[in-house]
């Protein structure tokens, strides 16, 4: 009986490990912010890139794509004066659609221009602030769920549980989103959907407690369902597997003890 109780404390010691999250460090939240040189931008001054000026936050990727039929270049600084902090080059230039993207690592107004054409230029203005983090909750059977989400343009309005299921969470507008979820709630997140639309790219990042997922609610969609090994209730599932692989164990010496003393063993 005594070994059987052991084998029984061992495989709960052998599922606690394998549900245990993973703990690992979370990436900085980033986003990027798309610039177009604009079609017939070498007649043009501040209305040659657009948006102008434009806005981002630190450890934003802003990406200037050319959409003139003719060549350019994207140079931090005024007008023959560069700077030197970003510059696409003119070894070669940027030819029709060809791409140019710098990271801002610091806050404050970088001007810049086109070193074939001086008239044009513009201004990236960088905020020290990174995305807005905005917490709800979701609630079951009178338990309620904090889910935290940071992002430069949507925010979450509503959180619902379908037990054994899914969360589906909805977002007041489309835009890339950073999603932290207790893993009381979901953990083995494996699938991320706006409709039939498979948002989830990258694998989870775990920590104690909490999963991070990132993905962008695309336009027209802002209700994404997020699916999981496993939905609340969570330790409810893995105390009910534990009572009946004990009260198997149980049964199982019970009746081989009768077993015996039915054939009349000793």
């Amino acid at each position: 009986m005594n070994s059987k109780i052991a084998a029984a404390v061992g495989l709960a010691a052998v599922l606690a490990a394998v549900l245990a999250p993973v703990s690992t460090l979370t990436p900085a939240f980033a986003a990027s912010v798309a610039v177009d040189i604009t079609a017939g931008s070498q007649s043009k001054t501040t209305d040659a890139f657009a948006p102008n000026p434009v806005n981002a936050n630190v450890g934003d990727m802003v990406i200037w794509t050319n959409k003139d039929t003719q060549f350019h270049t994207v140079t931090s600084g005024s007008p023959g004066t560069p700077d030197g902090k970003f510059d696409s080059g003119l070894s070669p230039p940027m030819g029709p659609q060809a791409k140019f993207n710098h990271t801002f690592g610091a806050a404050g107004e970088f001007p810049y221009y086109c070193a074939l054409h001086p008239n044009m230029v513009g201004t990236v203005k960088v905020a020290a602030g990174g995305p807005t983090e905005t917490k709800i909750t979701a609630s079951l059977d009178g338990k309620s769920y904090e889910i935290s989400s940071k992002s430069t343009t949507s925010k979450p309005t509503e959180a619902t549980i379908q037990s054994s299921q899914s969360v589906t969470v909805k977002f007041d507008k489309a835009g890339d989103v950073e999603l932290t979820l207790p893993t009381a709630m979901i953990s083995g997140i494996n699938s991320v959907k706006a409709g039939t639309q498979e948002l989830l790219k990258d694998q989870p990042i775990a920590n104690t407690g909490s999963s991070t997922i990132k993905f962008t609610v695309p336009e027209g969609s802002t209700t994404v369902v997020i699916k999981g090994a496993t939905v609340v209730p969570e330790f409810p599932v893995i105390a009910a597997i534990l009572v009946a692989t004990i009260a198997a164990f149980i049964a199982y010496t019970r009746f081989a003890r009768s077993r015996t003393g039915f054939f009349g063993r000793a």
